[in-house]
């Protein structure tokens, strides 16, 4: 049946708006929710919104529904394969979306898969609520163990110090709840609770009932709990495994294929494979103009080589929050370029590169944007420089996980190693577990160093623990400053990253006093509270207790 000629839904048959009434949530009105359509069905009706005479829903009945009055998948794949590979029309890819679940991803591939910024909305299983002390179904500890190291002359060695790790960490969680108790009692901790239609802040005797006595005990034992995970996972390897959940859209899902398939980790590759079978399944037009990228490893390789020789006499800077000073655009492009190829600062590089001569300039520009075939192979993220505000950071690899999450900066880091050191926290002395972790530290330096000298230098980032530090480098304008200071610097965050989150507004004030307006909801306060939840926690169990809900499915 070809296509249908209705003007007005008042035409359609009855069947017809029956079968309507099943996929829009208010038939014949101007603004309705659309649900149920087969994939890809629903982005290319919608595709029609830019050619098509009549409104949604019309256009459906006219050119979707098959002879028997049925949504037809057929006709809408038809549509978008020609739209958007056929003509190219990048923004239809965004027009319909899929949930994805990836499970069991080392932290560092659930990193890569985050950093692709516009069209997906991801959610992370989180290592601050989380416990990661029982072995898996096959008794084994939670990490990835990856096909380049276990094919190697480290395969042994490398699971017995990921497997110390773990080990270390599971004695460590209980001695930090204990200690965590010590410091903060059940008779110092307050919930809020409702009274006679008002919420009011009780104490642990001024409890009434089981509700609230249980609510207390949620409340408390998670702020406990939260606390001792924050300062346990120091020891974690960025090997351990991670639940990962998006939603996407097909740009957003064919970018991130392309940007697996590309990578030189082996098991970012094998992911691309899977989420691709999966996604064939239910979106296939959508994605199918995913491609991997040779070149980009090749530009890799060539810049590091490029990086090595106009580098190799600088000694890193060893800063904790540093603001940038602007200077002009092709050197900061130069120096963006270079960063995530080198363990210096960009501060340095930008010094270093403003005394170059202009063809040892273009020299990095030509490698780095290297030869691009169409304008979709587009240039890496140094061609984003040039923010008012630019920070080289340094903090552990548990802080650049939280900030990594402001994915619409400009964010770059340096490849994870042991060189920068790793912060030791002062409860781990308290708790009796310096000598343990100590020991740790030392093998995953001295296995790390090696697995780089061999060769395997990008998988050697899974030798390296969420404590070991790590570079990175950020560039925002003031708006999106104002944001970040003021959510991260918030009592209910992990206090190292509340600490960068302070110091980083103190920086950009200091520079530019005039920022001082726009950063006022900055909070100093309690910077190294290791127990900051707790008032959270008291609101949040109030509201519980309020609207009945229970929450001790997170303590699970």
């Amino acid at each position: 049946m070809g296509k249908r000629g209705f003007t007005s839904l008042q035409e359609i048959p009855e069947e017809f708006k029956e079968e309507l009434e099943k996929y829009f949530s208010a038939v014949g009105k101007d603004t309705f929710v659309i649900h149920g359509l087969p994939p890809e069905l629903t982005g290319g009706a919608l595709a029609r919104y830019s050619r098509a005479k009549t409104g949604m829903q019309l256009t459906i009945i006219n050119e979707f529904l098959d002879e028997h009055g049925k949504p037809s998948q057929e006709k809408g794949s038809a549509l978008m394969d020609r739209v958007l590979n056929a003509y190219g029309d990048d923004s239809v890819g965004e027009l319909e979306g899929v949930h994805v679940g990836f499970e069991d991803v080392s932290q560092l591939l659930a990193k890569e898969i985050e950093d692709r910024r516009i069209g997906g909305s991801p959610i992370e299983q989180s290592t601050r609520y989380v416990v990661y002390d029982k072995k898996d179904e096959s008794g084994q500890w939670r990490y990835v163990r990856p096909k380049e190291i276990m094919e190697s002359q480290f395969a042994q060695e490398y699971v017995e110090v990921c497997d110390q790790a773990f080990e270390v960490y599971a004695e460590l969680i209980p001695l930090l709840s204990e200690h965590f108790t010590e410091q903060f009692p059940k008779e110092t901790f307050t919930i809020q609770v409702p009274r006679e239609g008002n919420m009011v802040t009780v104490s642990h005797d001024q409890l009434q009932n089981e509700s609230e006595q249980r609510a207390f005990r949620i409340a408390y034992n998670f702020t406990i709990r939260c606390a001792a995970l924050d300062v346990g996972r120091c020891v974690l390897p960025t090997a351990t495994k991670t639940h990962l959940g998006i939603y996407g859209n097909g740009r957003f899902f064919t970018h991130l294929l392309s940007h697996l398939k590309s990578s030189p980790l082996q098991e970012c590759v094998q992911r691309a494979e899977h989420l691709e079978r999966e996604l064939n399944k239910v979106i296939p037009t959508f994605v199918k103009r995913n491609k991997k990228r040779p070149e980009l490893q090749v530009r890799d390789q060539h810049m590091f080589a490029l990086a090595n020789r106009l580098l190799s006499g600088l000694t890193p800077e060893d800063g904790w929050v540093t603001l940038a000073q602007q200077s002009n655009p092709l050197d900061e492009f130069v120096a963006s370029a270079l960063f995530p190829y080198t363990n210096v600062s960009y501060v340095q590089l930008l010094a270093a590169v403003s005394s170059w001569e202009q063809s040892k300039k273009h020299e990095v520009l030509d490698v780095y944007v290297g030869e691009r075939q169409t304008r979709r192979d587009r240039t890496g993220r140094a061609a984003e420089a040039g923010y008012p505000f630019t920070y080289d950071l340094i903090g552990g690899f548990g802080e650049y996980r939280d900030l990594q999450r402001h994915r619409m900066l400009t964010q770059q880091r340096q490849l994870l190693s042991v060189d920068l050191g790793f912060i030791m926290p002062p409860e781990i002395t308290t708790v009796g577990m310096h000598e343990q972790v100590s020991a740790l530290v030392e093998r995953v330096d001295d296995v790390n160093r090696r697995l780089r000298q061999a060769g395997l230098v990008y998988a050697s980032q899974y030798m390296t623990l969420f404590n070991h530090r790590i570079r990175w480098m950020m560039g925002m304008n003031a708006r999106a400053l104002q944001h970040l200071t003021e959510l991260r610097s918030g009592i209910n965050g992990h206090h190292s990253y509340r600490s960068m989150a302070m110091q980083m507004a103190k920086e950009a004030i200091a520079r530019e006093p005039w920022m001082a307006s726009l950063l006022n909801h900055v909070d100093y306060s309690d910077p190294d509270n290791k127990i900051a939840r707790a008032k959270e926690q008291s609101r949040i169990q109030g509201k519980n207790l309020k609207s009945g809900v229970d929450a001790s499915v997170d303590l699970d």
